[in-house]
């Protein structure tokens, strides 16, 4: 196992926070529109308490096991044979988390800004430089992320302050009105804005903190600013735009940031595109990183040249995602995507939990 100092609790809540945030902000809330309208900012933030749900249930099974990550301990949990195909699938689906945000983002710079570059392009940058960075160590790839906090700051300011244009309050209400079935099925699409937590199943054991509870208040934490943001933008969105017109605008941001007349910057989303490019990268590397860590205990012995596994996972990522230049391609794997999404980060983590609970299996020592 590559061992590596440990992080810090402020650190963990950066990377949860950028892992989270990434290619939805500039989608949020069109998915969840289409079910609850005008009430999509009440699905978003019940997606965020859905998702603090499965925040504590990953903690209490990274406090059972507080000294092992999870590709480590999952055998003790569900014996070998299911716990190497567990690691196997698991790290599938990081990869997958890693392809679906590179391909997203790409397809969106492709058809605003950048027409003429090929798209072979567009992925094998972002893939090439998240693969660099993803063959550090967790603490190298935490202090790079801390440094992009800051564009994140920047975007936040450069979105609210576009947002607080021409709009109209009266698109928010009566609030409610869509139905609590309308909400709830608006929640479901946002599973995959708030994927990111799920990273504690590895990183537990390389928090320093003096408590345990430090780690899931930290983690509860970040997930508390990306919901607050997340529903800050869909209030933004929604006020710029009546419900007839956001069914239309699959990325509602980049109009907003498009309309806004600032006398320093000419193309405000121009300079947005830009600089968020560097936030969504570290949901790819942050990915892709996770997927190889979990690759290394698929083996009855851990494969420990980790660099080699980013890269065979990145070139798989770009391979595959040369075919994202087809729109309806990406649609279909992002039904594919959101599901899977539910499936493990609720529901993988909950099992392994009943089991382990069931069993009495526990880490000792």
């Amino acid at each position: 196992m590559i061992h590596m100092e440990k992080i810090s609790t402020n650190q963990l809540t950066c990377l949860v926070i950028l892992t989270q945030v990434g290619v939805s902000v500039l989608t949020i809330p069109y998915t969840s529109a289409h079910y609850s309208g005008f009430d999509s900012w009440i699905s978003l933030l019940l997606g965020g308490l859905i998702c603090q749900v499965a925040i504590l249930i990953i903690y209490q099974l990274g406090k059972r096991y507080a000294l092992q990550p999870l590709p480590q301990y999952i055998t003790a949990i569900v014996g070998k044979p299911l716990g190497w195909f567990l690691n196997v699938l698991i790290a599938a689906y990081f990869a997958e988390n890693s392809l679906m945000v590179v391909v997203s983002y790409a397809d969106v710079i492709s058809r605003w800004k950048l027409f003429m570059t090929p798209w072979f392009v567009l992925i094998g940058v972002s893939v090439v430089i998240a693969a660099y960075i993803a063959s550090s160590t967790l603490r190298t790839i935490a202090t790079i992320t801390q440094t992009i906090m800051l564009m994140f700051a920047i975007c936040c300011l450069i979105i609210f302050i576009s947002g607080m244009g021409k709009g109209d309050l009266r698109h928010l209400l009566p609030v409610g009105s869509h139905g609590i079935g309308a909400i709830i099925r608006g929640t479901l699409p946002t599973f995959w804005s708030y994927s990111g937590f799920e990273l504690l199943l590895y990183a537990f054991p390389f928090v320093s903190c003096r408590s345990k509870k430090e780690i899931a208040i930290a983690v509860s934490t970040a997930n508390g600013v990306t919901t607050l943001f997340y529903v800050l933008i869909s209030i933004i969105v929604l006020y710029n735009f009546s419900e007839k017109q956001m069914n239309s605008i699959p990325e509602p941001m980049v109009y907003i940031l498009r309309k806004f007349s600032w006398p320093v910057v000419q193309s405000l989303d121009i300079l947005f595109m830009a600089i968020w490019m560097s936030v969504t990268t570290v949901t790819v590397y942050v990915y892709l990183f996770m997927s190889a860590r979990y690759l290394a205990f698929a083996r009855r012995q851990e494969i420990r040249n980790h660099p080699l596994l980013v890269w065979i996972l990145a070139f798989v990522c770009f391979a595959i995602g040369i075919w994202g230049s087809d729109r309806q391609w990406i649609f279909k794997f992002s039904d594919f995507h959101n599901s899977a999404n539910a499936v493990m980060i609720f529901l993988v983590p909950t099992f392994l939990l009943l089991v382990s609970l069931v069993r009495g299996k526990a880490e000792t020592g």
